[in-house]
């Protein structure tokens, strides 16, 4: 029979090109059906483990908006159980999570246009949502507000506005949970699953002309980099900035300069 009309697949064990009507590999006997199955179990069973890890993950962001009076204690236990948890199923699963703490074909010229190019973003996107809080919802956000009472309220907004973030949310979603999704679907469907689950905890819908754009952004830059750690860097320069502009608006930054 000629080959080309014939239709093959690979093995999910040897990666071998069999014949699609095999029930068995010829190359290393492996039962197909046994397999799939087991292929399907283990997607099954990721998709457990993302829909408890959100789980989590909502609970706590809601929790924060139920609490009737937020305080520093509420914020950083609420921030302390969420990166407890990013790092709990981040290293149950420490195996083929670790790779990407890599950081292969590192580029300092590349980190430092990012950067840049952060920060030019997220001051736009603080002009634009602060317009937007005052014309629609007729209030300035603060972020400082529940902070500037302490000593050292603005190295804690700094360390829980910026730092925390930027390490913990990454290795939360696109660390550990863009690899569960890998598992699942491809890359294309993983960037946008995790942008949107990332959008949804942050419980801010004014938020998603900026929020999801930026968490796709990053997405693709993980898949791209094959690292979490330029994402890291250019989410903590993005609210680093926001946060800077919270002490220091745009408008007196312009009346000291000029």
């Amino acid at each position: 029979m000629d080959k080309e009309n014939l239709s093959f697949k690979l093995c999910q064990n040897c990666q071998q090109e069999i014949l699609l009507s095999n029930r068995f590999c010829n190359h290393c006997g492996k039962s197909q059906l046994e397999i799939d199955k087991q292929v399907h179990e283990n997607k099954w069973l990721s998709l457990q483990q993302v829909a408890l890890f959100f789980t989590i993950e909502v609970l706590c962001c809601a929790s924060s908006f139920l609490i009737e009076e937020n305080n520093l204690f509420t914020l950083y236990f609420l921030d302390a159980v969420m990166a407890i948890s990013a790092i709990a199923f981040f290293g149950y699963s420490w195996i083929e999570n670790k790779i990407i703490l890599k950081w292969p074909n590192f580029s300092f010229l590349k980190l430092t246009w990012l950067i840049i190019a952060t920060i030019l973003t997220s001051v736009v996107v603080t002009f634009l949502v602060n317009h937007l809080n005052r014309d629609l919802l007729h209030k300035d956000l603060s972020y400082y507000s529940i902070f500037e009472f302490h000593k050292y309220g603005r190295y804690l907004m700094f360390a829980s506005m910026a730092l925390y973030p930027a390490i913990f949310e990454e290795l939360a979603y696109r660390g550990y949970l863009m690899q569960k999704l890998l598992t699942v679907v491809d890359e294309k469907e993983a960037v946008y699953i995790s942008s949107v689950l990332f959008f949804i905890i942050h419980f801010s819908f004014l938020s998603i002309f900026w929020l999801f754009p930026f968490a796709l952004f990053l997405g693709y830059l993980r898949i791209k980099t094959k690292t979490i750690w330029y994402g890291v860097f250019v989410h903590f320069f993005f609210n680093l900035t926001a946060c800077f502009l919270d002490l220091y608006p745009l408008e007196d930054l312009y009346k000291m300069i000029f």
